[in-house]
């Protein structure tokens, strides 16, 4: 049917409309720009000065060191953070809480992991290595040469070749440069060659960095102790992780003799069935250092230090 001359004008008064009321807002669109935009480009440009500011204000903070002793029970677990970002985790536990640990201290995007040292084989030091390697890449894992008894050691040997890591037996003598200050040195053990006891086959670590220290021994015998005595040992180290969860095996005489610590870190789980710490080594630690901290007592402990101070924090 024919439209009207009147039907065929509706559309196009509606059309008129419509093109009034888009011009009409276009009118409200530059009146708000004109009103507000300089309030919008004047506060985005105050803001990225901010953040340029604090930028470059970050940038002459002194860059620190972190060296956290996840509280993992009855075990040992340590994460050494450099200033450059550079991130070594030496042992993992018995259990994967150290998986939980480490994302909650390194953030949950962070999936990458330089360094993983497994001092010994025993459980309670590699269990958590499992999980861990299943989370995150690793680009080279130290190990020692002693094969241990328990099976993890195999179930660990399968996720490190899963992963693809380099793997590398640590002997005395080596080091790493992280290039921004922190040094790790192998004190110990004298050959990769070593046999028997897997204790006495533990990779010992010094972290140092400006005027402080960190000494980490596994679980190391007394007697084999007076081995990792090197010359890259300061006169006394700020921390001293003692041996073997404070057995009276460990920590001995020539040893604390020597390095004199500021502080000791004891990873022992609370009420555990070895009677970890025992009275004697304590005796001994209380003699040579100044404060002793047991993450059964204090959760996670973690010692922040720019070179020059050192800061202690605590779970608990």
């Amino acid at each position: 049917m024919k439209k009207s001359g009147c039907a065929m004008l509706v559309p196009s008064m509606r059309c008129v409309r419509y093109t009034f009321k888009m011009v009409r807002d276009r009118a409200r669109v530059k009146r708000f720009l004109d009103d507000y935009g300089k309030v919008f480009a004047v506060s985005f440009f105050v803001i990225a000065i901010g953040v340029t500011i604090f930028f470059l204000y970050s940038l002459t903070l002194p860059k620190k060191l972190h060296v956290t002793f996840f509280d993992v029970g009855q075990g040992d677990s340590i994460l050494i953070q450099t200033p450059s970002g550079h991130e070594v985790l030496i042992d993992g536990g018995a259990t994967s809480l150290v998986v939980k640990k480490l994302s909650k201290k390194m953030g949950y995007f962070d999936k990458h992991l330089d360094v993983m040292i497994a001092t010994h084989d025993d459980a309670d030091h590699i269990t958590g290595l499992v999980p861990t390697l299943a989370r995150y890449e690793v680009g080279t894992v130290i190990t020692s040469s002693v094969d241990g008894t328990s099976g993890i050691d195999r179930e660990l040997d399968s996720a490190v070749m899963r992963e693809g890591a380099q793997v590398h037996v640590g002997v005395q003598g080596e080091y790493v440069d992280f290039g921004d200050g922190v040094v790790m040195h192998t004190l110990y053990p004298l050959t990769r060659d070593e046999h028997g006891d897997t204790n006495d086959a533990s990779v010992v670590t010094l972290i140092t960095y400006g005027k402080h220290s960190f000494l980490l021994t596994g679980d190391l015998s007394k007697e084999r102790e007076p081995q990792a005595l090197t010359e890259e040992l300061p006169s006394s180290v700020t921390v001293y992780k003692a041996g073997h969860h404070g057995s009276k095996t460990s920590s001995g005489e020539a040893l604390l003799s020597r390095i004199h610590p500021e502080y000791v870190v004891i990873s022992a789980g609370r009420d555990n069935k070895y009677g970890h710490p025992h009275k004697e080594t304590l005796e001994r630690l209380t003699k040579y250092s100044k404060e002793i901290l047991s993450t059964s007592e204090r959760g996670d402990i973690e010692f922040v230090s720019d070179g020059e101070s050192v800061e202690v924090v605590t779970e608990q």
